[in-house]
């Protein structure tokens, strides 16, 4: 009888076994971090996730007393990067920032993942929530969230709404809002704000979500007007202008959050560490000022308030992307 194939196996669930120990080992011995820590961005530069992990990672590496360095790996509205979290080493040297386009609307979006957002990564905590504002093009005769509603009920199919592409929250947020109206309105996707925001400039579309740094900049020189706000009390920045809850559509919030998490199995050790060095960061005197800056806000209650709201989004989206017959292949 051979034996080999059995010895092999044996020897390779060993050595499994003792870099697991390894791993748990270092991590309760205070040996943990001895490497560069790396957050990976599922979205290109420039992009909201990708400021905010940029601005965390200084405070987050001091904390930690190692480098924190940001890897943008953008594409497939961030599967590749999720992707390459959940196949990384449960080390705690690989973590995303992930938002909840990736954690509560790929699910329902992508009949196939090569991951499971519940059982492929561990949540280390929450970094921030991005406000989102219904912007408009100035020649729309509707001056709030309401004239809208009235606008598009007297026009029925006539007012087209932009995103940044099938199954996005951009979309979703105005699926969700027509479906609670009663409103008929046309999509109009694009690859991202950047090609979709001259053609609202210019009229050919007429409403869109931004979020709130991008909304800002947007109305200070006029060239797209404020509608309503999702955040459910009045943004200090934009005081002026009424939240969609108060326009009709009471408890409605349009935000994304923004999350670590590190691949299953992590050492919960580490796991321990790295939250520590998040929550420092994220309460760190100069980045609350450049959050209260930029429209950010931290996100109360922690790792359970963080997961508990994935989750709710995740079904809610689910009816949403189900209701509209949305899905994406790519």
């Amino acid at each position: 009888m051979n034996l080999r194939p059995s010895l092999t196996h044996a020897l390779r669930l060993a050595g499994a076994c003792c870099l697991t120990l390894t791993a748990s080992a270092f991590a309760a011995s205070g040996a943990w971090p001895t490497n560069i820590v790396k957050i990976i961005v599922p979205y290109p530069p420039g992009t909201s996730g990708d400021l905010i992990a940029r601005r965390l990672s200084p405070a987050m590496g001091q904390a930690l007393g190692t480098t924190v360095i940001v890897e943008n790996r953008g594409g497939a509205s961030g599967n590749i990067g999720m992707a390459a979290t959940a196949n990384a080493a449960s080390d705690g040297y690989t973590v995303i920032m992930g938002s909840d386009i990736q954690f509560s609307v790929a699910p329902s979006l992508y009949p196939k993942l090569s991951y499971d957002v519940e059982t492929s990564f561990e949540p280390v905590g929450p970094a921030a929530r991005l406000e989102l504002a219904l912007m408009a093009y100035p020649g729309v005769p509707a001056n709030n969230l309401r004239e809208l509603v009235k606008l598009v009920k007297d026009k029925p199919g006539q007012i087209s709404f932009a995103s940044t592409g099938i199954g996005s929250t951009h979309q979703l947020f105005m699926e969700q809002l027509k479906m609670q109206g009663g409103l008929d309105m046309m999509h109009v996707p694009y690859t991202g704000t950047g090609p979709a925001t001259p053609n609202l400039v210019a009229g050919e579309v007429q409403v869109m979500f931004f979020g709130i740094p991008q909304a800002l900049a947007l109305s200070a020189n006029a060239r797209l007007k404020p509608l309503a706000v999702g955040s459910l009390q009045r943004l200090p920045l934009m005081p002026d202008v009424p939240t969609i809850a108060e326009s009709g559509f009471p408890g409605f919030e349009a935000s994304n959050i923004w999350a670590v998490w590190a691949p299953a199995k992590t050492p919960p050790e580490v796991v321990h560490k790295l939250r520590d060095a998040l929550e420092k960061a994220v309460n760190d005197p100069d980045v609350r000022k450049w959050y209260a800056s930029t429209g950010l806000t931290p996100i109360d209650g922690g790792v359970e308030a963080m997961t508990t709201r994935i989750r709710a989004d995740r079904k809610k989206w689910a009816e949403v992307i189900r209701a509209n017959k949305l899905q994406a292949t790519e």
